[in-house]
Parts: C-alpha cells; structure tokens; sequence
C-alpha cells in the first residue's frame, strides 16, 4: 500500500513537472522576441557620459517592436560622430547659438549645427526656410512672435527632425558675504559690482575672487583668440564687445555709446566711446593705442573670413568709417531680394568681442588677409589683449590662471559701470575632481561653486547663497532625415490614408514612446521639461499650443500602424509553431508512461 502511495506520488509530481515544462516553454517563447520580431533597427548615438539613458530609449524603443544599436563616445569622437550624421537617433545637447531666439544655425537647411538633414526636399521643408528667413527681417516683435509661433508647430508637426526634453538648469553656489552678484547676468557682467560684505571662512583677501575650472571645460590656456574659441567667458574679462543684451533683452552699450538706424533699418550708425585704450602688449611694444572704428571694421571682417566657431556678419553688406570715433554697417539681411534688406538679430552679432586692429594686421598674406603665423597673432592667442576689466598676470600650467585689474579699463567712469572694481584679481584654479572642488568651496578657498546638483541642498542654505537660471542648454533627441542605413525614419512614401509621410509616422510613433521626465530623471542637474525646440530663455516667443509629444503607448502603436508596421504581423505570439508541436510531442510521448506505471502500481 505504501508502495502504491509513493508511485502516485511520483506520478503527480512528474505530472507537474510536465506541466512546469510546457508552461516555462511557452513563457520563455513570449518575452525572448527573436531578431525578426522587429521591424527594422535603429543606430542610438550618445556620449559616452550618457549610456544609461541610451540603454533607457534602447530599451523603450522595443515596445514598438524597434531594434537599437548603441554606439557611444567621448565627446571629441561624439561630436565628429554627429557632424557625419552616424546616428538615426541622436541624444544631444545643444547650446543655443546666440542670445537672439533666431533657430537657424540649427534648423536652416544651410545652418551649421542643422545635423538632422532639414532642407527644402521633405515635406514642411521649405515652409520652415520661408518663415525663419521671415522672422529674421521681421522688425515688428509682436509680428516676429507670431512668425515663430507658425515655425515651431510646423517643425514639430509637419517635420519632427527632433523631439525636445528638457532645458538644463544650472544652480550656482557662493558664500553668503557676496553682493552684486547676478547669476541670470553672469558673471562677467555681475563684476563691476560685486564686492564683500565681510570675510568668509578660509578667505585671505577681500580684494580676490576665486573661482575654478575643469579640464574639459577649457582645453588651453594658450588659445585666447576669440575667432577661434567657442566658450569666451574668461576672454571677456580681457576683451569688450560692442554691446551687451542683458537677460530681459535689453541693451546695454559697451564699447559703442549711442546708436541710430536710417528709416528702414538698413543702415546702423555706431558713435563709440572716447578714451579708451588697449591693453598694453606683452614685450611693451604698443603703448596707448586708443579704441577706434578701425578696430570694429578689422572685427567684423576677420569674424566674416577667419572665425572657426560659426559664421558671422553675413547680414554685412558694408562697413564705412565716417571718423574714428563712428562708423556705417550697411545691412543686407537677405541677398537674394533687391534692394537692402534689415535684419532683426543685429545686436546679438554685436557682443562679439573686438579685435586690436593695430596688433593683429601688421602682416598680410597673399590672400589679403593677415598672416595669422605672425608672432603677433601667437601672442595674443596665449595672453589675449583687450580694452577690458583686466589682462593675464600669469598663467601656471596646470594650475591656475590670474587675472589683474586693468587700470585703465573704461568702465570706472563710464554711466553703464558706475563703481571701480573692488576684485581687483580674478583667479581661475583649474581642479579635476568634483569631490575635491567641492571641499575646496566649502573650506573657502574657492568663492563659487558651479556643479551644483541634486542632494546637494545645503548649499543654497547659510553661510552659502544660490541662485537658479534657466540655461541656453536644450536636450533632444534628434533624428537623422537622410539616413540611409535605416531608411524607416527618412521614409518619404506617403502613408495609405495621403496625410503625412512613412517616415514622419515612423518619427511621432517614436515620440509618443520616450517618457520626458524619466529621461531628466536619470540626470542628477535639475531641468525643466519642454515641447517646444526654443530654449526657456525665449519665454515670450514659445507657442504654447503647439503640437507635443507625450509618452503614450497607444499614439505610437497607431502612428507605426500608419507608416505600415502592423504588430500583428510580427511573429512574437507566444505559443509558436515549433513550441507547440514540441510540447504535443512530449506530452504524447509521456502520458502512455504515466498510465502504464499507474495499471502496474494498482495491479
């Protein structure tokens, strides 16, 4: 009797055991989905810093059955990666090209930064050039506003080369002793009037501003020529530019002290300032040299010829010096129509910083342009040479670079700059390690604190201060419109129903699958979630009825069924075929067993 018990227990125990099998079979048979359970695959670009939200869109793309292959680099190699269009979708930062709202640079069939492949060949392409050329001669603001309005909705409706996630916002540390002080201005224009109310622990002197940078966010201290470098915040503690557009968008004059415009806008008359000097040169050679309308010309001719950060000045016809204290820029904003043309973003291209003439043209090449080999131009690319606040004391490789006040800078009398400079040093410590920055703040040896970021709260709290803006900085994610590897995202085929194209389909469904905030949530900055391409600094020009995209599973499952990706057509049901036919195998094969070895054990 025990015996019978034991065998029926077997019984059942291998019975489940089947049952387990064919279970597990066919559970494994649903999650793995083989390669050709996806439509077609997709190469996901990012930097190297960036791999975990690469793994997220990999990972949300195969909810519409979309295969990825991630491929990631260190900046340098990434940025090259972009400029090729080695991408079919692209997680970027980008900053925004100027202070001016104006979107060409990167969404203009002919701009420098338009990586996705715009231009008047796809649909709602030469409606996008139509309207941004508009909004760029448009001299009316609230004309303009609503030329924008009409460009944003017709990029992300009718075009989607990118889908915007977030504008990055940067939280800026210092100690609670400083006044006059404006992180939405910046720094450099907070100088003139900043100064300590009393000492902080660990500060020496009262009359030093420390502040620091991080390897990557200079490469050398021996390239201070603003034609050549992008990032010009310590080149502007050296050099002036023509104006200033301050963070509501007013102007402010610098080195120019009144302007005019003849009746259509055409022509700007600049009368600059008088008695202002250059720095004196590093061998003593230049001493005295006042600012003139030479300079400005000289300035804006090498930014049209010679700059390898962008183009500049195109709207340039002509420069004319009526004296050296005023000159003409004949304006041209579109050269393809007759007659002059205006050009709304004038002053924008204006804060770019002047060039000393009188140093930098001694030599000219066969070109007609100076012979940039010239020692003169090697110099000023290690020390820089300015009207500005201060001029390079001393640069020590790998440690710090100090910055002393220019005793003849012009700001001290000057009604836009109505104080001396009380940090008559500004030293820039070059620190690698986060960690060792921010012990460095909070001892005192350094008066800012710039990588602020999540968890790091009492920092904003006494003895410290913190001020929060919104950055130039917009995240997309982009995608490549004249990919040929993966010819689904560029699709040109108009979908069944005539309303849009493969490809545009193919882009919305991908839209409605990313999640905006989960993306920000696995950055430690704090950000804010956009629609809109603009970045939050434009407020005033972001259309807030224009079409956006959402994570909705649904939306991107009809949107891939419109470009002709039927789900159900994708052999990923479960309980396949071959699952199928094994598992009627083994149980045919099994069940005689367990009923023989049943019979035996009642016999």
């Amino acid at each position: 009797m025990l015996l019978v018990q034991i065998k029926r227990k077997s019984t059942l125990v291998l019975a489940i055991l089947t049952v387990l099998l064919v279970s597990t079979l066919i559970t494994i048979s649903s999650q793995a989905i083989p390669s050709e359970g996806y439509f077609f695959r997709v190469t996901i670009l990012s930097t190297s810093d960036d791999q975990s939200i690469a793994n997220y869109l990999a990972q949300e793309l195969r909810r519409i059955r979309i295969d990825s292959k991630i491929v990631t680099h260190p900046q340098g190699a990434f940025e090259s990666a972009v400029v090729s269009r080695e991408f079919d979708i692209v997680y970027i930062d980008m900053d925004w090209p100027s202070k001016d709202v104006d979107p060409t640079v990167l969404f203009s069939k002919d701009g420098s930064a338009n990586y996705w492949g715009i231009d008047e060949s796809i649909p709602g392409g030469k409606e996008n050039e139509e309207l941004l050329e508009a909004a760029q001669l448009e001299p009316n603001p609230l004309a303009r506003i609503d030329l924008y309005y009409q460009w944003q909705e017709n990029l992300m409706n009718n075009i989607l080369a990118v889908i915007p996630i977030y504008n990055k916002v940067s939280t800026y540390s210092a100690w609670g002793t400083l006044a006059g002080w404006d992180h939405a201005e910046g720094l450099v224009a907070s100088l003139p009037y900043m100064s300590w109310t009393g000492n902080h622990t660990g500060q020496e002197n009262a009359s030093v501003f420390i502040d620091y940078i991080m390897p990557n966010e200079w490469p050398k201290w021996d390239e201070m020529n603003p034609l050549f470098v992008e990032n010009t915040l310590y080149l502007s503690l050296i050099a002036d530019p023509l104006f200033r557009v301050t963070s509501d968008g007013s102007l402010l004059p610098m080195l120019a002290e009144s302007w005019t415009f003849n009746s259509n806008k055409t022509i700007l008359t600049i009368n600059l300032r008088d008695n202002v000097y250059w720095q004196t040169d590093q061998d003593h050679y230049y001493e005295n040299e006042t600012f003139t309308a030479d300079d400005v010309i000289f300035s804006i001719k090498m930014y049209q010829n010679l700059s390898t950060t962008g183009t500049y000045f195109k709207w340039v016809k002509g420069l004319e010096k009526k004296s050296n204290l005023s000159l003409d820029i004949i304006i041209d904003g579109n050269k393809s129509a007759p007659g002059l043309q205006s050009f709304t973003p004038v002053f924008t291209e204006l804060e770019k910083l002047m060039l000393p003439e009188h140093y930098l043209n001694v030599s000219v090449g066969p070109d007609g342009l100076p012979d940039t080999n010239h020692d003169n131009w090697k110099k000023y690319s290690i020390y820089g040479l300015g009207t500005g606040m201060y001029y390079i004391e001393k640069i020590s490789q790998g440690l710090e670079t100090v910055f002393s006040r220019n005793p003849n800078w012009w700001g001290k009398q000057a009604d836009a700059f109505n104080e001396d400079l009380d940090m008559l040093t500004y030293k820039v410590r070059l620190l690698s390690d986060f960690n060792t920055i921010l012990n460095e703040y909070k001892s005192g040896k350094l008066d800012i604190f710039k990588h602020y970021k999540k968890g790091l709260e009492f920092l904003t709290q006494t003895p410290y201060q913190a001020q929060t803006r919104d950055e130039f900085d917009v995240v997309y994610i982009g995608f490549n419109l004249k990919s040929t590897d993966t010819p689904e995202i560029s699709d040109l085929t108009l979908t069944e129903d005539g309303t849009m194209t493969k490809g545009l389909a193919v882009r919305k469904a991908i839209a409605h699958i990313f999640d905006k905030t989960q993306i920000a949530g696995l950055i430690q900055t704090e950000s804010h979630i956009i629609d809109s391409p603009f970045s939050n600094k434009f407020t005033s020009y972001i259309n807030p009825d224009i079409t956006k995209y959402s994570y909705n599973l649904e939306k991107a499952k009809t949107f891939m069924l419109k470009a002709g990706f039927d789900p159900l057509t994708l052999n990923n049901t479960g309980f396949t075929l071959p699952v199928a036919f094994l598992s009627t195998l083994f149980l045919a094969v099994l069940v005689p067993i367990i009923v023989k070895k049943n019979k035996l054990a009642t016999a």
